[in-house]
Protein backbone atom coordinates (compact mmCIF):
# COMPACT_ATOMS: atom_id res chain seq x y z
CA UNK A 1 0.00 0.00 0.00
CA UNK A 2 2.85 2.36 0.88
CA UNK A 3 4.46 1.43 -1.95
CA UNK A 4 1.62 2.74 -4.54
CA UNK A 5 1.03 5.67 -2.60
CA UNK A 6 4.51 6.34 -3.79
CA UNK A 7 4.52 5.93 -7.10
CA UNK A 8 0.99 8.58 -7.57
CA UNK A 9 2.94 11.52 -6.67
CA UNK A 10 5.44 10.43 -9.42
CA UNK A 11 2.80 9.74 -11.70
CA UNK A 12 1.30 13.55 -11.07
CA UNK A 13 4.86 14.90 -11.70
CA UNK A 14 4.66 13.29 -15.23
CA UNK A 15 1.20 14.07 -16.05
CA UNK A 16 2.27 17.46 -15.11
CA UNK A 17 5.81 17.34 -17.40
CA UNK A 18 4.30 15.18 -20.15
CA UNK A 19 1.80 18.04 -20.29
CA UNK A 20 3.83 20.88 -20.77
CA UNK A 21 5.61 18.50 -23.73
CA UNK A 22 2.49 19.00 -26.02
CA UNK A 23 3.14 19.53 -29.06
CA UNK A 24 2.51 23.52 -29.55
CA UNK A 25 0.81 25.95 -32.25
CA UNK A 26 2.12 25.01 -35.42
CA UNK A 27 5.32 27.40 -36.65
CA UNK A 28 5.32 29.40 -39.49
CA UNK A 29 7.81 29.40 -42.29
CA UNK A 30 9.18 33.19 -43.41
CA UNK A 31 11.62 33.37 -45.46
CA UNK A 32 13.38 36.21 -47.58
CA UNK A 33 14.54 35.79 -51.01
CA UNK A 34 16.25 37.71 -53.98
CA UNK A 35 14.25 38.33 -56.85
CA UNK A 36 14.65 40.42 -60.04
CA UNK A 37 11.97 42.00 -62.38
CA UNK A 38 10.98 39.78 -64.70
CA UNK A 39 11.44 41.63 -68.30
CA UNK A 40 11.28 38.36 -70.17
CA UNK A 41 8.00 36.63 -69.25
CA UNK A 42 7.38 34.66 -72.02
CA UNK A 43 11.07 33.14 -71.82
CA UNK A 44 11.20 30.17 -69.29
CA UNK A 45 12.94 31.65 -66.04
CA UNK A 46 16.93 30.64 -65.76
CA UNK A 47 18.13 27.80 -63.59
CA UNK A 48 18.02 28.15 -59.96
CA UNK A 49 15.04 30.80 -60.16
CA UNK A 50 11.00 30.65 -60.37
CA UNK A 51 8.38 33.06 -61.54
CA UNK A 52 6.34 34.52 -59.13
CA UNK A 53 3.74 37.10 -59.73
CA UNK A 54 2.74 39.01 -56.73
CA UNK A 55 -0.50 40.54 -55.98
CA UNK A 56 0.80 44.16 -55.05
CA UNK A 57 -0.10 45.45 -51.42
CA UNK A 58 -0.08 48.65 -49.52
CA UNK A 59 3.35 49.24 -50.14
CA UNK A 60 4.21 47.56 -53.65
CA UNK A 61 2.29 47.17 -56.95
CA UNK A 62 1.09 44.15 -58.66
CA UNK A 63 4.48 42.58 -60.74
CA UNK A 64 6.23 39.74 -62.27
CA UNK A 65 9.07 38.88 -60.74
CA UNK A 66 11.84 36.10 -60.88
CA UNK A 67 12.53 34.96 -57.81
CA UNK A 68 15.70 32.61 -56.36
CA UNK A 69 15.23 29.33 -55.48
CA UNK A 70 17.23 29.00 -52.01
CA UNK A 71 16.27 32.03 -49.40
CA UNK A 72 18.47 34.66 -48.16
CA UNK A 73 16.82 35.00 -44.42
CA UNK A 74 14.78 32.62 -43.12
CA UNK A 75 12.99 33.16 -39.36
CA UNK A 76 15.86 31.26 -38.09
CA UNK A 77 17.92 34.48 -38.60
CA UNK A 78 15.42 36.60 -36.56
CA UNK A 79 16.51 36.83 -33.12
CA UNK A 80 13.56 39.87 -31.76
CA UNK A 81 10.62 41.16 -33.95
CA UNK A 82 8.45 44.12 -33.65
CA UNK A 83 4.82 44.57 -34.80
CA UNK A 84 3.53 47.77 -36.47
CA UNK A 85 -0.04 48.10 -37.84
CA UNK A 86 -0.07 48.89 -41.19
CA UNK A 87 -2.55 51.47 -42.13
CA UNK A 88 -4.31 49.09 -44.28
CA UNK A 89 -4.70 46.58 -41.75
CA UNK A 90 -1.87 44.51 -42.51
CA UNK A 91 1.70 43.93 -40.35
CA UNK A 92 5.41 45.11 -40.59
CA UNK A 93 7.65 43.77 -38.46
CA UNK A 94 11.15 45.25 -37.34
CA UNK A 95 13.27 42.40 -36.94
CA UNK A 96 16.72 42.38 -35.26
CA UNK A 97 19.11 39.54 -37.12
CA UNK A 98 21.33 37.11 -35.52
CA UNK A 99 25.28 37.13 -36.54
CA UNK A 100 24.92 34.73 -39.25
CA UNK A 101 21.69 36.66 -40.61
CA UNK A 102 23.57 39.88 -40.40
CA UNK A 103 26.97 38.36 -41.80
CA UNK A 104 24.71 37.18 -44.89
CA UNK A 105 23.13 40.62 -45.39
CA UNK A 106 25.92 42.67 -45.24
CA UNK A 107 27.06 40.18 -48.09
CA UNK A 108 24.25 40.87 -50.27
CA UNK A 109 24.23 44.77 -49.27
CA UNK A 110 27.73 45.32 -50.53
CA UNK A 111 27.61 44.68 -54.37
CA UNK A 112 25.73 48.39 -54.39
CA UNK A 113 23.83 47.30 -57.71
CA UNK A 114 21.63 45.01 -55.52
CA UNK A 115 20.82 48.24 -53.16
CA UNK A 116 16.96 49.12 -55.01
CA UNK A 117 16.58 45.29 -56.19
CA UNK A 118 13.70 43.78 -55.02
CA UNK A 119 13.59 41.26 -52.32
CA UNK A 120 10.64 38.78 -52.25
CA UNK A 121 9.19 37.79 -48.93
CA UNK A 122 6.99 34.09 -48.46
CA UNK A 123 5.47 33.27 -45.45
CA UNK A 124 3.84 29.93 -45.04
CA UNK A 125 2.98 29.47 -48.97
CA UNK A 126 2.01 33.15 -49.76
CA UNK A 127 4.17 35.75 -51.46
CA UNK A 128 3.50 38.81 -48.58
CA UNK A 129 5.84 41.66 -50.76
CA UNK A 130 7.94 42.00 -52.91
CA UNK A 131 9.90 45.81 -52.09
CA UNK A 132 13.55 46.94 -52.98
CA UNK A 133 16.11 46.88 -50.75
CA UNK A 134 16.56 50.75 -50.44
CA UNK A 135 19.70 50.78 -47.50
CA UNK A 136 22.27 48.43 -46.26
CA UNK A 137 21.68 46.50 -43.70
CA UNK A 138 23.29 45.99 -40.52
CA UNK A 139 21.64 44.24 -37.64
CA UNK A 140 17.71 45.26 -38.57
CA UNK A 141 15.42 45.45 -40.91
CA UNK A 142 11.82 46.00 -41.60
CA UNK A 143 9.44 43.25 -43.35
CA UNK A 144 5.91 44.32 -44.70
CA UNK A 145 2.84 42.73 -46.02
CA UNK A 146 2.20 40.18 -42.82
CA UNK A 147 -1.23 39.72 -41.79
CA UNK A 148 -2.04 40.10 -37.95
CA UNK A 149 -2.70 36.39 -37.48
CA UNK A 150 0.74 35.46 -39.31
CA UNK A 151 2.72 38.13 -37.47
CA UNK A 152 1.23 36.06 -33.89
CA UNK A 153 2.06 33.50 -34.93
CA UNK A 154 5.73 34.48 -35.83
CA UNK A 155 5.80 36.33 -32.30
CA UNK A 156 5.24 32.76 -30.84
CA UNK A 157 7.48 30.81 -32.74
CA UNK A 158 10.46 33.55 -31.71
CA UNK A 159 9.46 33.28 -28.63
CA UNK A 160 9.16 29.18 -27.79
CA UNK A 161 11.70 28.05 -30.51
Amino acid sequence: MIRSLRIVPFVALLAVVGGGCAPQDEGIELQLFTATYDTAPEAPPPEGWQRVSFEGNLRSRPVAVLVSDEPLLTGWHIVALRVAEETDGSRAISIRLNAYGQQKMKAYGADEARLKAPLALRIDERWADVSPLLSTVTDRMTLYGLTAKEAERLEQWIEVR
